[in-house]
């Protein structure tokens, strides 16, 4: 799914955000990397110049500052802010509240979350003693993602975080490992036989001459022929951007499998865009025929044409995103049919859907600026 394109129904939107880093290879300076517990919640923004979804009109949104993509993990989300020369790295719940922050030099914006065996949602963030790019001599320390206890770390690792999850590769595109969620440990390395792809909550993903392999806790969990899917073991490679609970691949041409983590099901053969509605656990995929809903109640092509410079935005509340060009079409998860996502009048920003928790929390989109719908409910909602 591209959820970091920036869209605009009534006027322009701001379509890039820069890229935070630094080519120095002085020794960073000092910072405050240890997680400080904060615990504050923060204020109300006032969003009367944004055009908001209807589905967190009644809820108080708030601005954490944050200029990375985000990440979440059950009710806790993770993103930083970039300062003059550093990160300011911030969880924040769906109430509202920082729970905890912590700094890192700005070249470090490889961050990741996971759960350890135990289901506990984990923070792992990158950091260099030398070099303020990421580039060499890095490391990875994992957090408890709510309270940022430290579980484990820093552990060694070859470079730069690649992902997906906990994933590592030197810049020079040579060895790559994933760790182990619970103690940091190197759980999974490249090989002449093998390759690592992925890192999904303790579920390491790796392509043999033959299979498509998961393991967890060192065991495998399922296996998948390559043969049977007509996948080849040097085109697999992992999206970048997962959904949970999600494996999506691509096969070499821009787009691939999506696979049930847990089971190793394959959900659709071939998706070049995928999203997940938390709220009623409908994925949404997105091939050259167009859009198709999965269910409990089995597989649903819906009736939408799709030009090619639409891109699936996001999944929420049984509405789908799209995006075309600079304007924003909202549809029916269940039929297709358009669908009314926002207020009929309004003007200003739109403020786009991101990540969401299956109550309906999460981030939104909206020009340069990351906003939090949190459980906070507007005192005074204007009626429609």
């Amino acid at each position: 799914m591209a959820r970091r394109r920036l869209v605009t129904m009534a006027v322009g939107l701001s379509t890039t955000l820069a890229l935070l880093g630094c080519t120095s290879t002085e020794e960073p300076p000092e910072f405050e990397r240890e997680p400080r517990q904060v615990g504050t919640e923060l204020d109300e923004v006032d969003a009367s110049d944004l055009q908001l979804p209807l589905i967190v009109e009644p809820l108080e949104l708030v601005e954490p500052g944050w200029d990375l993509d985000v990440k979440h993990l059950g009710d806790v989300f993770l993103s930083a802010g970039s300062g003059d020369d550093h990160l300011d790295f911030s969880a924040v719940d769906s109430n509202g509240t920082t729970l905890w922050q912590a700094q890192r030099t700005t070249g470090c914006t490889g961050f990741s979350v996971t759960a350890d065996s135990e289901g506990t949602p984990l923070a792992v963030l990158t950091d260099s003693s030398s070099d303020t790019t990421c580039d060499t001599e890095v490391t990875a320390t994992a957090y408890d993602l709510e309270t940022g206890e430290q579980r484990w770390g820093p552990s060694d690792v070859p470079g730069p975080m690649q992902g997906p999850g906990v994933v590592f590769s030197a810049a020079d595109e040579g060895e790559t490992v994933a760790l182990d969620p619970d103690t940091g440990e190197v759980a999974s390395a490249e090989s002449s036989t093998s390759r690592v792809l992925g890192e999904y909550q303790g579920t390491i993903l790796s392509v043999g001459q033959d299979t498509l392999s998961a393991s967890d806790g060192g065991d495998t969990a399922w296996e998948i022929s390559l043969a049977d899917h007509g996948w080849s073991v040097e085109g697999l490679t992992a999206f970048p951007e997962q959904v949970d609970g999600l494996i999506h691949l691509d096969a070499d041409d821009g787009s691939g499998p999506v696979i049930d983590a847990e089971s190793g099901d394959v959900l659709d053969e071939s998706a070049s865009e995928i999203a997940r509605d938390a709220n009623s656990e409908m994925i949404i995929t997105r091939d050259e025929q167009g859009l198709t809903v999965i269910d409990e109640t089995g597989t649903n092509e819906l009736p939408v044409s799709l030009p090619e410079p639409v891109v699936l935005e996001a999944a929420v509340g049984g509405l789908i995103f799209l995006r075309e060009g600079e304007s924003l079409r909202v549809h029916n998860a269940a039929t297709g049919s358009i669908a009314r996502g926002y207020p009929a009048e309004g003007s200003g920003i739109v403020a786009v859907p991101d990540l969401f928790t299956s109550q309906g929390l999460g981030t939104l989109r909206a020009g340069d600026r990351t906003l939090l719908a949190t459980d906070r409910v507007v005192k005074d909602v204007p009626e429609q």
